[in-house]
C-alpha cells in the first residue's frame, strides 16, 4: 500500500467532503480514491470515514488522526514544491485570497504589473471576507483585516486601517453635517455586510465604546457599491481610508469629523495584513509574491 498516497487522499477527502471531487483534484475515479483509503483503514484496524449514498465525513478518530498527520503532508509537499523550483525562474499556481473591496481596488491593480514581471506564474485569486486556514484551504496568500494573527501565521502590516466618515458635498447640503455621535441618528447610514451580519457602526464616549443606532438606507458587502451610493448622495459611509482616498481627493466624498471617534470595532490595533506560512516563504513564487506585494501595497500604496 502506497500510505503517503492514501493519506493525500484521505486529506483531500476531508476537505472536500466528496470522493468525486477529491477524485477529480487527482485525475484519479472514485473508486481509486475509495480503495486507497479502505486499505489504509484496514492497515490501522479503525475506521476514518462515515459513508452513506449520500455523504461522507470523518469519523472521531479520523479526525484525529488527520489532526496529527496534515502538518506532516503539508511540510513533505512544501519541500517537494521547494526543491522542485530551486534555482529555478519563478513558477507554478500562486493562490492568493483577499477581501473583495481590497482586492478590487488595490490587489488586482497590483497584479497585474506582477504578472508583467512574473509570467511563469499562474495566479489564482479568490476574492472573499471568509477566513482562511493557510495550508489546509490550498491559500499561499491571503490579506485579511483586522487584528495581529496570534498564531503560527506569519503576519506583514500594509495598511493602519483607519476607517473614516464620509458622504457627498450635495448630501452634506441637504441634510447637514453631523458632529457628535447622537447627530448621527437624524442621517442615513450606508452599511458593510462582513460574511456573518451586517457590520454595526460603534462610537468611542465618556462611557467607552456603544453600538451606534444608525439607519441603515443600503447595505452590500461590496465596499464599492457603497461608494458608489455615497456619491449619488445616498447616506454617510464609513469605511476604511485606503478605499476612500480617490474619492476624498477628487472631491466626490468629503471626510466628516466628530467630536468624537467613530469606527466598526471597539478599540485596539487593526490594520490590514499580509499572511503567509513561513514554511512556504523559501519557495521562489511565494517569496517574491510576497516582496512585491509588501513593497507594492505598503501603507495602501502610498
Amino acid at each position: 500500500m502506497d500510505k503517503l498516497r492514501a493519506l493525500q487522499y484521505l486529506l483531500k477527502v476531508a476537505d472536500t467532503l466528496s470522493f468525486s471531487r477529491a477524485a477529480k483534484a487527482f485525475g484519479v475515479p472514485p473508486s481509486s480514491i475509495s480503495r486507497r483509503i479502505t486499505d489504509l483503514e484496514a492497515a490501522l484496524g479503525v475506521e476514518l470515514l462515515h459513508r452513506t449514498t449520500r455523504t461522507v465525513r470523518l469519523t472521531e478518530v479520523g479526525a484525529l488522526y488527520l489532526e496529527q498527520v496534515r502538518a506532516g503532508i503539508s511540510q513533505l509537499n512544501d519541500a517537494d514544491e521547494l526543491v522542485g523550483h530551486h534555482s529555478s525562474t519563478p513558477s507554478g499556481t500562486l493562490r492568493i485570497s483577499a477581501m473583495p473591496s481590497y482586492g478590487q481596488l488595490l490587489l488586482m491593480p497590483a497584479l497585474q504589473d506582477f504578472c508583467e514581471r512574473y509570467p511563469d506564474i499562474v495566479l489564482d485569486v479568490h476574492l472573499s471576507d471568509a477566513l482562511v486556514e493557510l495550508g489546509r484551504d490550498q491559500i499561499d496568500i491571503a490579506i485579511r483585516g483586522g487584528r495581529q494573527p496570534q498564531d503560527r501565521v506569519v503576519a506583514r502590516k500594509l495598511d493602519p486601517n483607519r476607517f473614516v466618515l464620509a458622504a457627498s458635498p450635495q448630501y452634506l447640503a441637504l441634510m447637514g453635517t453631523p458632529r457628535t455621535l447622537d447627530d448621527l441618528q437624524a442621517h442615513r447610514a450606508l452599511m458593510y455586510r462582513g460574511p456573518n451580519a451586517v457590520i454595526k457602526w460603534q462610537g468611542l464616549d465618556e462611557d467607552g465604546w456603544r453600538e451606534l443606532p444608525v439607519t441603515p438606507a443600503f447595505v452590500s458587502n461590496d465596499g464599492a457599491s457603497l461608494i458608489a451610493m455615497a456619491c449619488r448622495h445616498r447616506g454617510l459611509v464609513l469605511l476604511s481610508e485606503w478605499g476612500l482616498k480617490g474619492y476624498l481627493h477628487r472631491g466626490e466624498l468629503v471626510q466628516v469629523t466628530l467630536d468624537q471617534p467613530v469606527s466598526v470595532g471597539r478599540g485596539g490595533e487593526s490594520g490590514i495584513y499580509l499572511l503567509y506560512l513561513q514554511t512556504r516563504y523559501r519557495i521562489p513564487k511565494v517569496r517574491v509574491a510576497v516582496e512585491f506585494l509588501v513593497d507594492r501595497l505598503g501603507n495602501a500604496g502610498v
